[in-house]
């Protein structure tokens, strides 16, 4: 189990000496490099942790990538030979909310780090310790990760390897299936919350690290949860099940849902669910009505799958949640099983993209 900090006190950080030629981590979105000062005071206060040592152990390098909840910071672990940790913290604008907004927004860091502690499928990133900054906001450590998202190989002229989709769509699966077995559902499976890792042996590793919107499973609507916003539900709206984005009961069928919306996009290279507007609230509107899902079938895209490949996406990707498979990891079987005819076209890429691309339009 992880160990927890104490709460530290004001005056913990240290200012160390900032290294600009530190090599910037490729697991969460990037921003755009610049000098690596303590307390700069650009980006909203960002960079004001960077130069700082947290809790005597935690050097912080630079900002690795921000969000609506958090923000990532690439920290050096002093104890343990400077090895490389991702620290996760609590957003900034928290510190301007009310009150009861901050201990929610708390409650729900902490518990993704508890939640990470307790599963132990390979796609999960390990969880190191928690803590408090002197601010009062908490943060996680975190493994990090050096690879690619997997949102950078979708592509509409190169298809990835139905080998390398398998693989991967496993993987994740049985990850799923423990967080499910756990009475957890995920809510927020996307492209962006996963990293695609080469190992030294050449085989690929996939890896989830954001639980931050994870709930538990309690056979009750969403919308009756304290916090839900009709106009703003917590997930991505592309890869969200018409459940989970009309406030309805959700649980492992709907990460299901945004499994197959993945396996659909890594397939043919555009979303399974698009409404005429880009907005998040157009694709929400979408969801609750009664428009095809996926809006344009598979095999129209993609003539040269079996017929059976396309049927298994579109069961996934059904409206009504009684109508999926049982749980992810049959959802993935027969994907592999309906592939085992398939022969797929001999790859025009050269190089990574060509081992990791199957077939080129």
């Amino acid at each position: 189990m992880p160990h927890a900090l104490p709460q530290a006190p004001r005056g913990l950080l240290q200012t160390r000496p900032s290294q600009t030629n530190h090599p910037v981590a490729a697991a969460y979105p990037q921003p755009t490099p610049g000098p690596v000062t303590p307390r700069s005071t650009s980006r909203s206060g960002l960079d004001g942790l960077i130069g700082q040592v947290i809790g005597g152990e935690f050097e912080v390098v630079r900002v690795l990538g921000t969000g609506s909840h958090a923000d990532v910071y690439l920290c050096r672990q002093i104890s343990l030979g400077n090895r490389e940790v991702a620290l996760k913290v609590l957003s900034r604008l928290y510190l301007t909310l009310p009150e009861m907004d901050v201990r929610r927004a708390s409650q729900a860091l902490q518990r993704e780090g508890q939640l990470l502690g307790e599963l132990h499928a390979g796609c999960f990133v390990d969880v190191y310790c928690a803590g408090v900054l002197p601010d009062q906001r908490p943060f996680i450590a975190l493994e990090h990760v050096e690879g690619k998202m997997l949102s950078e190989f979708i592509d509409k002229e190169v298809r990835m390897a139905p080998d390398v989709l398998l693989d991967l769509l496993q993987q994740w699966a049985d990850g799923l299936a423990e967080l499910h077995g756990r009475g957890w559902v995920h809510r927020d499976v996307t492209p962006r919350n996963a990293m695609v890792e080469t190992t030294s042996f050449g085989t690929r590793r996939l890896m989830t690290y954001d639980f931050g919107t994870a709930t538990a499973i309690t056979g009750r609507p969403d919308r009756f949860r304290m916090g839900w916003d009709r106009d703003r539900p917590a997930g991505t709206a592309t890869y969200m099940s018409p459940e989970q984005a009309s406030g309805g009961v959700v649980d492992g069928r709907s990460d299901q849902f945004a499994l197959a919306t993945i396996a659909y996009e890594l397939l043919c290279g555009v979303h399974a669910v698009r409404a005429e507007g880009t907005s998040a609230a157009a694709v929400l509107q979408y969801l609750r009505g009664q428009g095809p899902i996926p809006v344009q079938p598979l095999q129209e895209l993609r003539p040269d799958l079996p017929a059976a490949v396309c049927n298994v996406i579109h069961a996934a990707l059904d409206r009504l949640p009684e109508r999926r498979f049982d749980d992810v990891e049959a959802f993935v079987h027969a994907l592999a099983t309906a592939f085992q005819d398939y022969t797929p076209q001999k790859p025009k890429a050269d190089g990574f993209l060509g081992r990791l691309f199957g077939s080129k339009k």
